[in-house]
């Protein structure tokens, strides 16, 4: 085969995007993946984005979409520079982290779908646009990684909603044409690569923002071929990632230093749903519920009646300054401490001087127990499906680097070897490699 121009394989992950391109190549060379660098020389860039008031609102009232070619694209800040902009002034533009978990979203509007394409083709154009300058020449056929569902175990409906956006997003940006691929398979993929006889891979990829599993047979025969269906022996997915296993530490370590499980006068505790929605970052209607003008008005009222007000005015405070993604942030860093260490801090300074509280690694382990249940039960399913053991467990996504799933990992599959990717680059190359294979010079 010869190729006469780049094609790429592009991981819009919930968490980060990455890109990796595949220039033209002549007929039996071998196939190079250039990982094109998004910030500074890191190849991964946060799924976020933040916008000045003036120039993009994604206010459910305005008709407005975002011009990519007009001044405004060019206010736009990605990545660390969003994080930074928003932290420097959170009630002065749109912040949104991880769109690729809205996608899926059921029973949202045509308007509110034309906002969410147009926040991820923003994203998409410019992790293209550093694509481009890389490969000297515009890049227009691209793998896009996509989860075995956006949003739930029977949510085929949803997943199609999801690829129709990811399309037209892509298109927008510039990529003119466009495939799709599971992302534990592209990992299976990137791992065959390695390989030198045929294994029965069981791919564990938790992302930050889903679950799948998939089962599939790999080896040094099989790499050439472009129809891989036989190969594949199970697949499983649940919308559940690394995103809710940060609510779920923030929830029962940090929140009751914000009120939760705290009384009234009345001897009834705050209602826990407050809570819930203020961690529930990537859960649109709750943030509309935690930021809405009736929410603000029963906090004042809360405040006058909660026994402990200092506790509960955090939580008010956390509200009115709009810095819910920054309190999940936190608890996502100290989640990552939790990986090396029994116990962490989290530095909460934002939110008042002098408040760092302490978290443990049970504290992870038993406010993730549903969401290691239903990593239990996807394993299960995908082992069902296929009828067979496997011959080792390839780990993917940032969450399985933790050693509360890895622990759990063990316990249900005994002595299968665990075996590393590089959790945040390997569906982008094996993404990059599908796109070398399925798209004809």
């Amino acid at each position: 085969m010869v190729r006469k121009e780049t094609v790429a394989g592009f991981d819009y992950g919930t968490s980060h995007c990455a890109i990796g391109l595949v220039p033209p190549r002549a007929a039996g060379e071998t196939v190079r993946i250039d990982m094109t660098p998004l910030e500074g020389d890191d190849p991964l860039i946060a799924s976020t984005l933040f916008a000045p008031k003036a120039d993009f609102e994604l206010d459910l009232g305005d008709d407005a979409v975002l011009d990519m070619s007009s001044q405004s694209f060019r206010d736009l800040r990605f990545g660390a520079a969003a994080l930074a902009a928003y932290l420097k002034e959170p009630t002065e533009g749109y912040f949104v982290k991880s769109p690729k978990s809205f996608l899926g979203a059921p029973g949202i509007s045509e308007r509110v779908k034309d906002r969410f394409i147009s926040v991820v083709a923003a994203m998409m154009a410019n992790v293209k646009q550093r694509a481009d300058a890389m490969a000297g020449e515009p890049v227009t056929r691209v793998v896009i990684g996509r989860p075995v569902n956006f949003q739930g175990a029977s949510g085929e409906a949803e997943n199609q909603q999801a690829l129709t956006m990811l399309v037209a997003a892509a298109r927008e940006a510039g990529f003119e044409e466009t495939a799709f691929l599971f992302e534990p398979m592209a990992a299976a993929f990137d791992y065959e690569r390695s390989l030198n006889a045929e294994q029965q891979v069981l791919v564990v990829d938790i992302g930050g923002g889903t679950t799948d599993c998939s089962f599939v047979r790999v080896g040094p025969e099989r790499i050439g071929r472009r129809n891989r269906e036989p190969d594949v022996l199970g697949h499983a997915g649940e919308r559940l990632g690394g995103n809710d296993y940060d609510q779920v530490l923030a929830l029962k370590a940090l929140m009751p230093a914000f009120g939760m499980g705290d009384a009234l006068a009345s001897g009834l505790p705050i209602a826990n749903g407050y809570f819930v929605d203020a961690v529930s970052t990537n859960d649109v209607n709750a943030q509309q519920r935690f930021y809405g003008r009736d929410t603000g008005e029963r906090f004042s009222e809360i405040l006058r009646e909660v026994v402990h007000p200092e506790r509960f005015r955090r939580l008010k405070q956390l509200r009115e300054e709009r810095s819910t993604y920054r309190l999940l942030r936190q608890a996502e860093l100290g989640k990552i401490d939790l990986s090396a260490a029994e116990s962490a801090a989290v530095d909460l300074e934002f939110v008042e001087r002098g408040l760092v509280l302490e978290i443990s690694r049970e504290d992870l382990e038993q406010g993730a127990e549903r969401l290691l249940e239903h990593l239990v039960g996807l394993i299960d399913e995908v082992l069902r499906q296929a009828g067979t053991r496997p011959d080792a467990v390839y780990l993917t996504g940032g969450m399985a680097r933790s050693t509360v799933v890895r622990r759990r990992l063990t316990g249900l599959l005994g002595d299968l070897p665990l075996v590393d990717s590089d959790h945040f680059t390997s569906v982008t190359r094996g993404l990059a490699l599908w796109a070398d294979r399925i798209f004809p010079g």
